[in-house]
Protein backbone atom coordinates (compact mmCIF):
# COMPACT_ATOMS: atom_id res chain seq x y z
CA UNK A 1 0.00 0.00 0.00
CA UNK A 2 1.20 3.50 -0.69
CA UNK A 3 0.22 6.37 1.59
CA UNK A 4 -1.62 9.11 -0.25
CA UNK A 5 -1.74 12.87 0.13
CA UNK A 6 -4.10 12.84 3.16
CA UNK A 7 -1.27 11.89 5.49
CA UNK A 8 1.53 14.11 6.69
CA UNK A 9 3.91 15.20 3.98
CA UNK A 10 6.71 13.17 5.62
CA UNK A 11 4.81 9.91 5.01
CA UNK A 12 3.20 10.76 1.67
CA UNK A 13 4.29 8.32 -1.03
CA UNK A 14 5.83 5.89 1.49
CA UNK A 15 5.03 2.16 1.33
CA UNK A 16 3.32 -0.05 3.93
CA UNK A 17 3.85 -3.76 3.26
CA UNK A 18 1.32 -6.52 3.91
CA UNK A 19 2.96 -9.94 3.61
CA UNK A 20 1.34 -13.33 3.18
CA UNK A 21 1.94 -15.98 5.85
CA UNK A 22 1.26 -19.65 5.15
CA UNK A 23 1.78 -23.11 6.59
CA UNK A 24 4.38 -24.67 4.29
CA UNK A 25 3.60 -28.12 2.86
CA UNK A 26 0.02 -28.07 4.16
CA UNK A 27 -2.47 -29.83 1.84
CA UNK A 28 -5.03 -27.09 2.46
CA UNK A 29 -3.01 -23.98 3.10
CA UNK A 30 -4.39 -21.62 5.74
CA UNK A 31 -3.30 -18.07 5.06
CA UNK A 32 -3.02 -14.86 7.02
CA UNK A 33 -1.58 -11.42 6.36
CA UNK A 34 0.94 -9.57 8.51
CA UNK A 35 1.74 -5.91 8.34
CA UNK A 36 5.37 -4.77 8.19
CA UNK A 37 7.24 -6.42 11.09
CA UNK A 38 4.23 -7.88 12.93
CA UNK A 39 4.78 -11.23 14.62
CA UNK A 40 4.14 -14.22 12.36
CA UNK A 41 1.64 -16.70 13.85
CA UNK A 42 3.25 -19.82 15.32
CA UNK A 43 3.69 -22.62 12.80
CA UNK A 44 3.43 -20.27 9.82
CA UNK A 45 6.05 -18.82 7.49
CA UNK A 46 6.13 -15.35 5.96
CA UNK A 47 6.34 -14.92 2.18
CA UNK A 48 7.68 -11.81 0.50
CA UNK A 49 9.95 -8.91 1.25
CA UNK A 50 9.09 -6.21 3.76
CA UNK A 51 9.43 -2.97 1.80
CA UNK A 52 7.85 -0.69 4.41
CA UNK A 53 9.73 2.60 4.52
CA UNK A 54 8.00 5.19 6.76
CA UNK A 55 9.20 5.57 10.36
CA UNK A 56 7.47 3.32 12.91
CA UNK A 57 5.57 6.22 14.45
CA UNK A 58 3.44 6.46 11.28
CA UNK A 59 2.45 2.78 11.47
CA UNK A 60 -0.44 1.13 13.32
CA UNK A 61 0.70 -0.59 16.53
CA UNK A 62 -0.44 -3.94 15.09
CA UNK A 63 2.27 -3.61 12.42
CA UNK A 64 5.10 -3.58 14.94
CA UNK A 65 6.56 -6.59 16.73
Amino acid sequence: MTFGNRITRNASGKTLTLRLVIVKDAPVVPIAWVCTNAKVPEGMSVVGKNATDPPDYFLPLDCLS
